[in-house]
């Protein structure tokens, strides 16, 4: 009997460590995806970590605080230009695929239209099949040795 529960305390101490450390990870990875911070808070943000790590005075922190606002503003500039010209090149590529596929359509019979037009949806479905189920093993949590007993 004592070893029953001994077992059964011992099982329920480390299901609730367990689920604990869970929630923990969903709520930051939940915290981190929906708050997307301004340059100015980002900025605030970093000077005031500086000024608690190492002790800064106001007038090192306002220095501080200008270095990474404009830091925050050149890297957001840059991200929407590389954003612009990843669009850019996506339609370029489309466009190409699109010339390619109709030079196939040119050669190819009635039928053989259909079933390529019918291969094509298939591998598209499996596709959109295999990005939902990678999707989802990114938002799991990942796998320990120490889950195991």
């Amino acid at each position: 009997m004592r070893k029953l529960l001994f077992t059964v305390a011992f099982a329920v101490l480390g299901f609730t460590a367990s689920y604990a450390q869970k929630v923990e990870r969903t709520e930051r990875t939940q915290r981190t995806e929906s708050v997307k911070l301004s340059p100015e808070e980002r900025a605030e943000k970093s000077a005031t970590a500086l000024q608690t790590k190492l002790g800064l005075t106001a007038d090192q922190k306002a220095k501080i605080k200008q270095i990474e606002l404009d830091r925050a503003k050149e890297y957001d500039g840059l991200r929407k230009k590389d954003e612009a010209t990843m669009k850019a090149k996506f339609e370029e590529r489309k466009a190409a695929m699109k010339a390619h596929q109709d030079k196939i359509d040119a050669v190819l019979t009635t039928e053989q239209k259909t079933k390529l037009a019918a291969s094509r949806e298939e591998a598209k479905a499996k596709m959109k099949d295999r990005s939902k189920d990678r999707k989802s093993r990114l938002h799991r949590a990942p796998k320990t040795e120490e889950g195991k007993i």
